[in-house]
């Protein structure tokens, strides 16, 4: 197997095991505050009628949300495929098959189709190649791009590298193939700028930082 393989399968099975607990948190507890933040961040640039592609859906309830907010379709994809079964029973339960489609697949290696709003709500730091699925991402958004990662910045930055450690220690401990990555954040800006997006709006969120970015330059073409 090669290790790509591993990290992919690594990482599918990680969030296999949370699928059922995540969708049943969501369902008690509703969005998290950083995955709010990000919702209203879109929201009031105008969700009404636009598609989204959520890329690392995990169980979907995030692009669910931006169906009841009013956005026209979504579609989301994720290396779990218990997530994914999870995602298309909610959206099935929910009354909003008709618009939604989850299905199994690794967007860092995969293209995906054009949508007005692409969202990464804490993905990046669970993939090693952050650069292959910003790519995506950007190539597949139309007018904005979302994200959640962890506050890897300022008088956070230690305790964030120190939790992210003993994390991954112990996922090594566990022999999983999980880890969490904390990647360079002017490293995402600048790939962001070079493929026409600009940073509109950024938050805290306790442990977490959400990024807005839209498109400066013209849309991409249609494409399948």
């Amino acid at each position: 197997m090669s290790s790509a393989h591993a990290q992919e399968k690594g990482i599918a099975e990680t969030f296999d095991d949370l699928a059922h607990d995540r969708c049943c948190k969501y369902k008690s507890n509703g969005l998290t505050a950083s995955s709010q933040v990000l919702l209203d961040f879109i929201s009031k640039k105008g969700l009404i009628g636009k598609t989204v592609m959520e890329i690392g859906c995990g169980t979907g309830f995030f692009a669910l949300e931006t169906l009841r907010n009013g956005a026209s379709s979504c579609v989301g994809v994720d290396l779990s495929s218990a997530a994914i079964k999870e995602a298309n029973a909610f959206a099935k339960e929910s009354g909003l098959e008709d618009r939604a489609r989850f299905e199994v697949a690794n967007a860092a290696s995969t293209r995906q189709p054009a949508s007005d709003v692409v969202v990464m709500d804490k993905v990046l730091c669970c993939y090693p190649d952050a650069d292959a699925l910003l790519k995506t991402a950007s190539e597949s958004s139309k007018e904005l791009l979302g994200f959640v990662v962890p506050r890897d910045e300022g008088l956070m930055k230690p305790p964030m590298k120190i939790g992210a450690a003993l994390i991954n220690l112990v996922e090594k401990l566990r022999k999983t193939g999980f880890r969490l990555y904390l990647h360079p954040l002017r490293s995402i800006d600048r790939l962001l700028s070079e493929s026409g997006f600009q940073q509109s709006d950024k938050a805290k969120s306790r442990f977490w930082l959400v990024y807005l970015y839209k498109r400066s330059g013209p849309a991409l073409p249609e494409r399948e």
